[in-house]
């Protein structure tokens, strides 16, 4: 046997790349809701459908954009909203009573403050994790 022709038997050909999915947009929308479902991964989803996570993201943000083409949620409807001038009022000054701290602990990492008089039930553990008790 001639060795050329050698050669060309034991070149394999190159594997072939695989092609680009195409997703048309109803099963972008299907993929997107799948993902927006409370506690739902995103990259579990992809990989359930085969799609890149990536570029299953790029959808949802466009989602919530609303760049489908739709509202974001075709369910919601929006309600008629009145707006009217609010109705004179007197205005009456209020008095805020500000709490003043009663008790404040130092400790190495902050400060802890107890307001208003001293509950003893609450303050207990405060006195047993300073003293070691």
């Amino acid at each position: 046997m001639d060795q050329s022709k050698q050669e060309r038997r034991s070149v394999s050909k190159a594997p072939e790349k695989a092609r680009r999915r195409r997703h048309t947009t109803a099963q972008k929308l299907a993929i997107v809701r799948e993902c927006l479902v409370p506690g739902a991964s995103l990259a579990g989803v992809a990989m359930a459908h085969q799609a890149n996570a990536n570029m299953v993201r790029k959808w949802v943000v466009k989602f919530q954009r609303g760049e489908f083409g739709g509202a974001p949620d075709a369910g919601m409807k929006l309600l008629p909203v009145a707006v009217r001038k609010p109705a004179a009022t007197v205005s009456v000054p209020m008095k805020v009573a500000i709490p003043t701290v009663t008790l404040e602990i130092e400790l190495g990492r902050g400060v802890v403050r107890f307001y208003g008089p001293p509950d003893p039930g609450l303050l207990q553990p405060f006195v047993n994790a300073l003293t070691g008790r």
